[in-house]
């Protein structure tokens, strides 16, 4: 991977491919929160298995979403056939789990590219994406090379943080989601 140098739109897809390549296949539970504003957010819990292509997810004060057999459901729409990756576009949350699905890799339909990558703290990798129309707009990505998923994402005035991440066994039936609200910073675990 190309730390610490500038890049152009054109190693985005290369750089998409090596982070993908860090996952380890398994069932991961995410837990996190998303924040719009210092009073706005929400907790969320992903279950997803990108091997047998499924996800759920379970917001605070939201009904859920989930992704089965090529079937999309989304409590306001009603199920809708759609691919995997495709799936994830409503959710951009989800999309934390396969940072590689994310529309920012300067692919044909993406306003964004990464324009540089480099390592933060023990574990973590920082990508910095640029806006193709405004250089000064510019959003972030940390991605743990240890498996592959997003723990922090800012963009468009939104900041998501991934804050536990675990391994599920296939047939492991998970309690329902308790969401407790923070009480201080979410300290960074680079």
């Amino acid at each position: 991977m190309r730390l610490d140098e500038l890049l152009t739109r054109s190693a985005g897809p290369a750089i998409a491919e090596e982070l993908a390549a860090l996952r380890r296949p398994a069932r991961y539970v995410l837990e996190g929160l998303h924040q719009e504003s210092r009073q706005k957010y929400w907790q969320f819990r992903i279950d997803i298995d990108e091997a047998a292509q499924t996800w759920a997810l379970v917001r605070q004060r939201a009904k859920p979403v989930s992704y089965r057999d090529g079937v999309l459901h989304e409590p306001d729409d009603g199920p809708i056939e759609v691919s995997f990756g495709r799936s994830m576009i409503s959710s951009p949350v989800v999309r934390m789990a396969v940072p590689d699905l994310m529309h920012r890799w300067g692919r044909s339909l993406d306003d964004f590219h990464p324009v540089l990558v480099q390592h933060v703290g023990a574990h973590s990798i920082l990508v910095t994406f640029e806006h193709e129309e405004d250089p000064a707009f510019r959003t972030t990505l940390v991605i743990d090379e240890r498996d592959g998923i997003a723990r922090r994402s800012s963009e468009h005035g939104g900041v998501t943080f991934v804050t536990s991440v675990r391994t599920a066994e296939p047939d492991e039936v998970l309690p329902r989601a308790r969401f407790v609200a923070p009480t201080d910073w979410i300290r960074p675990q680079y």
